[in-house]
């Protein structure tokens, strides 16, 4: 008797303690309804964890900071050395295919990332040199992130950048003003952050370089007339991006004058070529108006260009 009441005691303990239990549950089903409960729990008991995506190594590559994923001892992605510490990355540990993919998504951006920094390292970028270099290794869809990381950091500032190449442009290469405006739009730099940029280069450092390049140009010139010369030397700042009323200062106060000896002896040199030139086809009157119109177009005085032909037919007489 006493057994009897101790086994409707458990009993009743175990009814209370069963989770989930069916309202009409009773004395009389509860031992049916254990032995659901345990064959349930024995068959979720027996089921193997997923071993399907566990990671079985990760081997570092030759490229520092970059590790090789294996599962199930197959190669499966790389990854970054960020990645493998910010998700606890170890062997043993099972990916889903949803993870896997987000890591390989994350992976890509990384490599995009450290991209940008290796360009960035070289010198300074503007903002559309780093997303065209992006474009260029095929991580234009990371670009925008990247960017706006690397703007975040300090190491992407365009207006910074636009006031070192003008400095640089300057001092480096003599470069005129709208060159090198030119140069920064090119580079993706607005108008404003230009113009901003533009005061690191002063009128009196446009006036020294371009007064330096006229003089190498002067030089250059020595052969031709005195006009020519002029003209090539304003051609030359003009080219190089300095504006007209520098090049006139600059001309202005440049030693442009030559004696009668130095614009006759550019003459005489561009006299006897033209003069070769012709007489292949041209002979006697014809041959002297070409000569004559070649020179004119030059810009010598008639009275020099006379004084050549007359020599040259002196030449031809003997």
């Amino acid at each position: 008797m006493e057994h009897s009441n101790k086994e409707n005691e458990q009993n009743d303990q175990l009814i209370r303690l069963e989770p989930n239990q069916p309202v009409n549950l009773t004395k009389d089903n509860l031992s049916e309804h254990l032995k659901k409960v345990v064959n349930t729990d024995s068959e979720k008991g027996s089921i193997e964890p997923d071993k399907k995506n566990t990671i079985t190594s990760i081997q570092a590559q030759k490229r520092k900071g970059r590790y090789n994923i294996f599962i199930n001892d197959k190669y499966a992605f790389p990854v970054d050395e960020e990645l493998i510490i910010t998700h606890m990355l170890h062997k043993g540990k099972v990916l889903t295919p949803e993870f896997q993919e987000q890591l390989q998504v994350e992976d890509v951006y990384r490599k995009a990332y450290q991209r940008a920094l290796n360009y960035l390292s070289y010198g300074l970028r503007s903002e559309k040199e780093v997303r065209d270099d992006l474009k260029d290794k095929e991580f234009e869809e990371q670009a925008d992130e990247v960017v706006e990381r690397l703007i975040d950091q300090k190491l992407i500032n365009d207006l910074e950048y636009a006031k070192s190449y003008v400095r640089t442009a300057a001092n480096l290469n003599s470069k005129g003003p709208s060159n090198i405006k030119h140069e920064l739009s090119k580079r993706g730099i607005n108008k404003e952050q230009i113009e901003v940029a533009m005061y690191e280069y002063s009128f009196e450092d446009q006036f020294a370089n371009a007064m330096s390049l006229a003089e190498k140009s002067w030089k250059k010139s020595r052969l031709k007339s005195q006009r020519e010369a002029v003209q090539k030397t304003k051609q030359f700042l003009m080219q190089k991006g300095y504006s007209m009323d520098i090049i006139q200062e600059v001309i202005s106060e440049l030693d442009t004058e030559k004696t009668e000896d130095e614009e006759y002896e550019a003459l005489a040199k561009q006299g006897e070529q033209a003069w070769r030139r012709y007489s292949s086809k041209f002979s006697d009157y014809k041959l002297i108006q070409k000569t004559k119109s070649s020179l004119y177009q030059k810009g010598y005085p008639s009275e020099l260009i006379n004084k050549f032909i007359e020599m040259k037919e002196e030449e031809t007489n003997e």
